[in-house]
């Protein structure tokens, strides 16, 4: 069958039948004024069957993300109310699996660069690359193998390693300064000790310079 053929046998629109046929006149167009039977019921399968189809899949794809939508506020309600039960039974004092929870997030929110400095300080510092991906792993999973004491000051270690590398601007700000508070330590008294100590290391260092750069005696040689 040619395509000439095939396209000669195609139906036009106001040509299929169906119960909801009107008479109506072309208003514009190259068969403007020609009288033609059309369709005007949105419901009828033969002339409106693709926007049925659509309209049947937009409706599907309403419901399902109407579905979608009801999970999630569903599952976001019932995590929020899980949240509220397991506050309701936690106890002053955290147990150590409770402790091994918090560790556990807060190393896990350290930055690489941090996360390398908590290794260091743990003697897990690799000497061929101090900024190993692997280093600041190990530092990650230091929470694995501590008893509660030690999980206890792993916490405030990766909360108080970041604050150590300076001091804030506002003094409000400064958590290292809040926990030397709480715990009763004497600021003053340990800076002092502190500048001691660095300007006893300062002179020893300069010391140590001044002898090294200091000529060599010449050695006299009897005359003949």
């Amino acid at each position: 069958m040619t395509h000439k053929s095939r396209k000669s046998k195609e139906v036009r629109p106001e040509e299929k039948l169906c119960n909801h046929l009107t008479p109506a006149i072309h208003a514009d167009g190259i068969d403007n004024g020609r009288l033609v039977n059309v369709c005007a019921d949105p419901n009828c399968k033969i002339h409106f069957g693709n926007r049925q189809q659509e309209e049947k899949q937009r409706l599907q794809w309403k419901a399902e993300k109407t579905a979608a939508n009801q999970k999630a506020k569903q599952t976001l309600a019932f995590r929020h109310r899980l949240l509220a039960d397991v506050l309701k039974r936690v106890k002053p004092q955290f147990g150590s699996e409770e402790l091994r929870m918090v560790a556990q997030f807060v190393l896990r929110s350290l930055s690489h660069e941090l996360a390398c400095r908590l290794a260091k300080r743990h003697g897990l510092q690799n000497p061929k690359d101090t900024h190993d991906w692997q280093m600041a792993e190990k530092a990650r999973t230091l929470y694995k193998k501590a008893d509660a004491a030690a999980l206890a000051v792993l916490i405030f270690e990766a909360m108080l390693i970041g604050p150590a590398r300076s001091a804030p601007v506002n003094k409000d700000d400064d958590f290292l300064a809040d926990a030397a508070s709480l715990h009763k330590i004497d600021v003053r008294a340990l800076r002092a000790t502190v500048a001691k100590a660095e300007k006893e290391k300062s002179q020893k260092k300069n010391k140590a310079t001044s002898v090294n750069q200091t000529p060599a005696p010449k050695t006299k040689t009897g005359r003949k």
